[in-house]
């Protein structure tokens, strides 16, 4: 059982580190539950104004006492009863109201799911570049390791009068500055894992691999932060229409149904103990100097800002995709080119390696070899990775959510 009980701690480990479980962690973040809860409040405020509009009944109450009575008051007098009330016209307002409610829930919701997409995005991005750092930092160890054996080396050969101090201190200078270079890449891998754990809202102790499927047969959709800023547009214009209803005509139907009891009544013969009161009322605007008018202009002028905001976003949109589609090309050129480069140096670092030890080349030539070796090796790493994340924007500009093609 305890084995069984590491086995199951291991893979609940393993998990915490791959891609897909950042990705699923960091969409359940503090910011996306702020989206959430901004959802959250549009629906309810959808629901309240859709309620509102329900038949009402309210209940009620008076007492009134008069010191001196004349006439044909009564010295005290109690009602209670329930009034039901429902609008039947009010001029559109409520059509508007609740177009612009739900225009407004649509809204949120697209931001929230924009924000999840975004969010896998900048996840996959940030994964990858602390993977980068990582595979840097093993690069530069492996020719730390390099340079030390090759300064024992020397240092035999100086002692052997073989050497020249000239070649020794370049080679203690060589192995200085790339201890410098290991020491920067881990506090920026520390960095990026830290910046990486506050998004993704847990702890990180090891990566494991992952990368991002090709894109085949995908149709694009449209991004949902312009879905939200066309909702959001719409709710404005509904918002205005709703100014209209103050220049048209309001129908209410009430119906009161009250108990009476009086005390020390002049005429309690002429009294009713119950009564039940339907009314019908018509109200309509005659003069408001324009004020209705004008703010529905205020608020169009605000929709047409908004579609302003929606047809330049559209076009950005487009160019996005057409930047992701280019950037995947660009980066499948780059790994050619770069795996080419790496070829070339991994051979050329073998050939000076072998004649630098039978002092053919001098330490210069295999210097230069050294550092086109561990360059190319970078470059080769990064390229790789790129096209991954490459993959992940076109997935982002196209609409969709990148967590859904990573493995």
């Amino acid at each position: 059982m305890r084995i069984l009980y590491f086995l199951v701690a291991a893979y609940a480990l393993h998990a915490q580190t791959a891609l897909p479980s950042l990705i699923d962690s960091a969409q359940n973040n503090g910011r996306i539950e702020s989206y959430t809860q901004q959802k959250n409040a549009a629906t309810l405020g959808y629901e309240s104004a859709k309620r509102s509009y329900f038949p009402r009944i309210d209940g009620f109450g008076s007492a009134t006492y008069v010191d001196k009575t004349g006439g044909f008051e009564a010295k005290q007098t109690y009602a209670a009863g329930v009034k039901g009330e429902l609008i039947v016209f009010d001029g559109f307002k409520r059509e508007n109201l609740l177009n612009q409610n739900k225009a407004l829930e649509h809204s949120a919701q697209y931001t929230l799911d924009a924000a999840k997409k975004e969010i896998s995005l900048d996840v996959i991005q940030r994964y990858f570049e602390l993977q980068n750092t990582h595979d840097e930092i093993d690069t530069y160890t492996a020719m730390h390791t390099q340079l030390e054996a090759q300064l024992n080396r020397l240092e035999k050969f100086k002692a052997a009068g073989l050497a020249s101090e000239d070649a020794l201190m370049r080679m203690h200078s060589e192995l200085s500055n790339v201890h410098y270079q290991i020491e920067d890449l881990h506090y920026r891998a520390e960095r990026q894992k830290r910046e990486l754990e506050t998004i993704a809202n847990q702890s990180i102790t090891a990566l494991t691999s992952s990368d991002v499927l090709a894109p085949k047969e995908i149709s694009p959709q449209e991004p949902d932060t312009l879905s939200a800023l066309r909702y959001s547009r719409d709710a404005k214009i509904h918002e205005a229409e709703q100014k209209d209803a103050a220049n048209l005509p309001t129908l209410k139907l009430e119906d009161h149904y009250t108990f009476n009891d009086y005390y020390n009544d002049p005429i309690p013969q002429m009294r009713v103990d119950r009564q039940n009161k339907f009314i019908a009322s018509l109200s309509m605007n005659l003069i408001d100097f324009s004020s209705a008018s004008i703010a529905k202009q205020s608020l169009m002028a605000q929709a047409q800002a908004k579609s302003s905001e929606l047809a330049y976003a559209a076009k950005e949109a487009d160019q996005n995709l057409l930047l992701a589609k280019r950037y995947i090309e660009r980066s499948r050129i780059l790994i050619d080119a770069s795996r080419s480069t790496f070829d070339a140096a991994t051979k050329t670092f073998d050939a000076v390696k072998k004649k630098y030890e039978a002092r053919i080349v001098d330490y210069v030539t295999y210097l230069d070899a050294l550092h086109t070796l561990t360059d190319a090796t970078n470059q080769l790493t990064r390229a790789k990775r790129t096209l991954h994340y490459a993959y992940a924007a076109y997935y982002y500009y196209s609409g969709l959510d990148p967590k859904e093609f990573v493995r």
